[in-house]
């Protein structure tokens, strides 16, 4: 207390004796008459301290107990989930929280303050330094990817962010896929370039193995590389190894998008919604926001780029064929995901073509299905109508099947099953009614249920009455429910003909 009630010229004095003309504490304390404590406090106070001596400091309205809680929620939630340092929640990420559950109205400036302040506390940041680099705007594209964690239906996976930024215009485009191999990078070339309107003449690269493969001191292109740059015509740039100076601007736009739309460890219900959020949040920036130099719309900028781009076609579908053994099940397994096929096939080996979302089954140039891919523990793809045949053969085994169990049906299917069991007896139901879900095959699913729904109001409940039903609709190209009420009044359509097929009165 004491100390702080000097005169400001006296405390610079008692330093001076101090340090410049080296004399004692004791002596000091004894010529000023302070006290020792007094004297030891003014020595040991910190130069940025003193700096700060004797200004004015407004009052902090704005940082209020619940904004600082909530900053200090979310430092915490990074330390307790182990977010990876490069999703941690940015300074804007926090403001735009505090905005929203504290009513914060202070200044983004004062909430990047008060994070710094709160992040030495917490000991998460190092200071960094940064090479100024530039670029002619749409003569290049930086492309490059990192991990990210998140969550994909509950399910927590490691995955990566892949970027294309267009250095000097602050323009970036990013899509998440769960696997970093030829198909991702082809995939997402192919995105985006369809994003930005065209082909960048220059595309730069770290030196990722899907690009490039070392042999000793020297490195050369994989053949996907060369057949990407070969595909769009475009020139490749690659880093040079163990550059830091040089990879870090490929790299910044990675860091930029993780830690503004990936901050935490965010949910999603699929990969699909992840990637139209994350294209959202790239739309948002371009329409919202400005050159941080020249204080211009990124809109302009992103009209500048496309000037420079090269026209392409869309529509190229990255990927690789691997020859795959068919087991018993009628499955093959693909990184630990099985994917079912006909009966015909088991015992054999099949040619499937993978791509990023894709797992396409061919017999020779024949397509025999076509399967999503899956990645998350526990998924497989085991369609029903593969297993259709065997399911007509061993009707005892339908209330067990894992495909039937897995199929998601209808209540109106659901309900023609039911009625079909009522009438026909469990085990005669069951088979016809896997014989009227082959009749899904050589109809279209507006055609089929169509049919069901139709079944289920004239009571044909029959596989033989769904399938007269399902005929005559396609003769007469009925495709919407507006028709139903017509063709049941209409001459044309004589029911007469089903019932007799089924021996079915009227109620």
């Amino acid at each position: 207390m004491e100390a702080r009630m000097l005169r400001m010229d006296e405390f610079n004095k008692i330093r001076k004796e101090f340090f410049t003309n080296q004399k004692s504490v004791y002596e000091i304390a004894k010529e000023y008459r302070r006290s020792w404590v007094t004297v030891s406090k003014i020595i040991k106070i910190p130069e940025h301290l003193i700096e700060a001596r004797g200004k004015r400091t407004k009052a902090n309205h704005v940082i209020t107990p619940e904004v600082n809680k909530k900053i200090h929620e979310l430092l915490e939630f990074e330390v307790l989930h182990r977010v990876p340092k490069k999703q941690r929640f940015t300074a804007k990420f926090i403001f735009k929280k505090v905005k929203e559950e504290c009513d914060y109205k202070g200044s983004a400036k004062r909430i990047r303050t008060i994070v710094a302040i709160a992040r030495r506390e917490f000991k998460t940041t190092k200071p960094k330094s940064f090479l100024e680099l530039d670029f002619e705007i749409g003569q290049y594209l930086q492309v490059d990817h990192g991990e990210v964690e998140l969550k994909i239906n509950g399910h927590q996976i490691i995955g990566y962010l892949f970027v294309g930024s267009v250095p000097g215009a602050v323009l970036r485009y990013c899509q998440f896929y769960p696997t970093k191999a030829s198909e991702s990078w082809g995939a997402f070339h192919e995105k985006c370039f369809q994003y930005f309107g065209g082909v960048f003449p220059n595309c730069t690269y770290d030196n990722d193995s899907v690009l490039k493969k070392n042999k000793g001191e020297k490195s050369e292109e994989t053949k996907f590389a060369i057949e990407l740059r070969t595909h769009y015509n475009f020139h490749s740039i690659y880093c040079n190894r163990a550059s830091g100076n040089e990879k870090g601007a490929v790299e910044n736009g990675v860091g930029f998008c993780r830690r503004n739309f990936l901050a935490g460890i965010q949910s999603f219900d699929s990969f699909e919604q992840l990637n139209i959020y994350l294209k959202d949040q790239g739309d948002e920036l371009l329409t919202s926001e400005e050159h941080y130099i020249s204080g211009k719309p990124l809109s302009e900028y992103l009209e500048i780029v496309k000037k420079n781009l090269s026209p392409f076609n869309p529509g190229r579908r990255w990927g690789r064929y691997e020859d795959l053994a068919v087991n018993k099940f009628q499955q093959f397994t693909y990184q630990d995901h099985a994917y079912s096929v006909p009966e015909r096939f088991v015992g054999s080996n099949i040619k499937a073509y993978i791509t990023s979302d894709r797992v396409t089954v061919y017999d020779g140039d024949a397509t025999i299905t076509d399967h999503p891919r899956k990645f998350l523990i526990g998924e497989d793809s085991i369609l029903l109508d593969h297993y259709l045949e065997q399911l007509s053969r061993k009707p005892t085994a339908i209330p067990f099947s894992k495909a039937m169990k897995n199929e998601n049906f209808n209540s109106s299917l659901l309900t023609f099953w039911d009625r079909l069991k009522n009438k026909h007896g469990e085990k005669e139901g069951n088979v016809q009614f896997v014989m009227t879900l082959m009749l899904k095959r050589t109809s279209s699913s507006e055609d089929f249920q169509f049919a069901i729904d139709m079944a289920l109001s004239c009571a044909a409940i029959s596989h033989d009455g769904a399938k007269s039903i399902l005929h005559q609709i396609q003769i007469e190209q009925v495709r919407t429910m507006e028709d139903y009420p017509t063709l049941l009044s209409d001459e044309q359509f004589n029911m007469n003909q089903y019932y007799e097929l089924q021996e079915v009165q009227l109620d």
